[in-house]
C-alpha cells in the first residue's frame, strides 16, 4: 500500500477501477470471505434475489453489506447533527422564556432523519396531495348518492332513464 501513484499505473487493474492496482483489489476481496458484517449475509441475499441476481458471490454480498451499514451509518450520524443543531437551538429559545435547560437529552426526531436523507436525493416527506383525495363534503356527497341509488327500486331506474 506504500506505492506511488507511477508504480500503480504501471500495474495491471480492473476495469472500472482505475488507479487501485489488481493485487490490492484481490487482497481486499479474499479478506471479504473472514469478514463478518453487521447485515447478515441472508438479508442482503433476500434483496439481492429480489433485484434479480440469481446466485450472488459470498465476496459481493458482503461488500454489498459493508456498503450498506456505511451509508446507514453515515445517515445515522447526520441525522444526529441535526438533532444535536435543533436541540442547541431550543435550548436557546427555551432559556429565553425561563424554563430550565438542565435537559441534555437529545432524541432523533422523523424531521432529522428526513433533513439527513435529503442530502443524500431521498424525499422521507409525503407529498402534499394525494391522487384521488377529496374533500370531506364532496366524499358525503357521492356516498349520499350512492345510498339512494342502492335504495331504489330496478323499475324506477328503468322510467328514469326513459
Amino acid at each position: 500500500m506504500d506505492r506511488t501513484r507511477a508504480e500503480a499505473s504501471t500495474e495491471e487493474t480492473y476495469p472500472g477501477v482505475p488507479g487501485i492496482p489488481r493485487a490490492d483489489v484481490d487482497a481486499f476481496l479474499s479478506r471479504l470471505d473472514d469478514c463478518q458484517p453487521v447485515i447478515p449475509d441472508e438479508l442482503t441475499n433476500h434483496y439481492l434475489k429480489r433485484a434479480g441476481v440469481r446466485e450472488p458471490d459470498v465476496r459481493v454480498t458482503r461488500l454489498i453489506s459493508l456498503v450498506t451499514e456505511q451509508f446507514v451509518q453515515s445517515v445515522a450520524d447526520d441525522a444526529y447533527r441535526c438533532a444535536v443543531q435543533r436541540h442547541q437551538a431550543q435550548a436557546k429559545d427555551k432559556r429565553e422564556r425561563g424554563y430550565d435547560t438542565r435537559d441534555k437529552r437529545i432524541v432523533l426526531e422523523n424531521e432529522d432523519l428526513a433533513a439527513a436523507l435529503k442530502d443524500y436525493g431521498v424525499n422521507l416527506h409525503k407529498p402534499p396531495y394525494y391522487v384521488g383525495a377529496a374533500r370531506p363534503e364532496e366524499v358525503e356527497e357521492q356516498e349520499e348518492a350512492v345510498k339512494e341509488e342502492l335504495n331504489e327500486e330496478p323499475t324506477e331506474k328503468k322510467r328514469r332513464s326513459n
